[in-house]
């Protein structure tokens, strides 16, 4: 049967829609079957050995090896720097990949211990809210130390500690947050301060080994207060004690007549004595003339005798 050519027109477009639909499903199929990327490795941290809960991360508890990226658990550190100096939060076993959960910052969270600065102790002396700058000294902030106690008749304050850091106060390690309500009386746009701790008992200090010492002498002797510094001030000024009696511009009672001194005893003589430059004895001093005794009176001479012997007979008779 001969197509008219209307007839064979229509069958050369049915034909190349046919084809048409042929070449998008198989160019549409190849776009849709993406090619299988090979997994790539990474260098990550691993623990060069036991670590304990709480011990610092130091350069030779770590090494690296190679694990997959899809092996790789979340947030694992790939970059030493990122954990030396870090706090384990957890035992990490030797070879472990770590991740920043098994690790973080030094902070009071962990004990005081973690944020007492390198060559310092931390010391806690008790205070008032008068002593304790009416609560509102904070951890972090840094105070004077003042101690007064009664010298005999005098009371006497002193500045022994200058610039000391806070580390808590009570058992208050961190600072509290400033309060972020806007009071209904309070103009808008002015900040809030933080409130101020309600009930001072003590404060415990960063100070030297040497510090320590005249701290907690002067606890013991007298009453210590606290003077709050400015934040940025860091200043050393130099200062001598305050007195009452110098306080009012009056001198201090006199402790009556002095004794009359008694006489030194010299010093006993021992090996070294006149080597250049060493202190001489005090020269001896002549011993007191005795005082003139009155002469005895002179004896009578008794009279010289002769024995004469007779015999059985003595007798004694005058020496012409």
């Amino acid at each position: 049967m001969r197509l008219t050519r209307t007839q064979a027109f229509a069958v050369a477009a049915i034909i190349a829609l046919i084809v048409a639909g042929l070449v998008y499903f198989v160019l549409s199929q190849q776009a849709g079957t993406p090619e299988v990327a090979e997994p790539e490795n990474i260098t990550v941290i691993v623990a060069a050995r036991d670590i304990a809960a709480y011990e610092t991360i130091t350069a030779d508890a770590l090494s690296t090896s190679e694990m997959n990226t899809q092996a790789a658990p979340a947030g694992v550190i790939t970059d030493p720097q990122s954990a030396i100096g870090l706090v384990a939060q957890m035992p990490i076993s030797a070879g472990t990949a770590i991740t920043s959960a098994h690790v973080g910052p030094r902070t009071a969270a962990q004990g005081l211990t973690f944020i007492i600065p390198q060559g310092m102790r931390a010391v806690t002396v008790a205070l008032d809210p008068i002593s304790g700058v009416g609560g509102f000294v904070y951890p972090g902030d840094r105070v004077d130390v003042l101690t007064t106690f009664q010298q005999g008749e005098v009371a006497i304050t002193k500045t022994i500690l200058q610039n000391v850091e806070v580390l808590a106060m009570n058992e208050q390690t961190t600072r509290p947050a400033a309060q972020t309500g806007q009071p209904s009386d309070q103009p808008s746009g002015q900040a809030t301060e933080a409130p101020a701790v309600e009930q001072v008992r003590s404060a415990t200090l960063a100070v030297s080994p040497d510090q320590a010492q005249s701290l907690l002498l002067s606890a013991f002797k007298g009453a210590v207060h606290l003077a709050l510094r400015p934040r940025e001030d860091e200043s050393m000024i130099s200062l001598t004690g305050q007195s009452d009696w110098a306080l009012m511009g009056m001198e201090p009672p006199s402790n009556g007549e002095d004794e009359e001194a008694a006489p030194e005893t010299p010093p006993m003589m021992y090996p070294g004595w006149g080597a250049p430059g060493m202190q001489q004895p005090p020269a001896a001093q002549p011993a007191p003339a005795p005082s003139a005794q009155p002469a005895p009176a002179p004896r009578e001479e008794e009279p010289r005798t002769i024995e004469v012997i007779r015999g059985t007979e003595r007798e004694l008779v005058p020496a012409d």
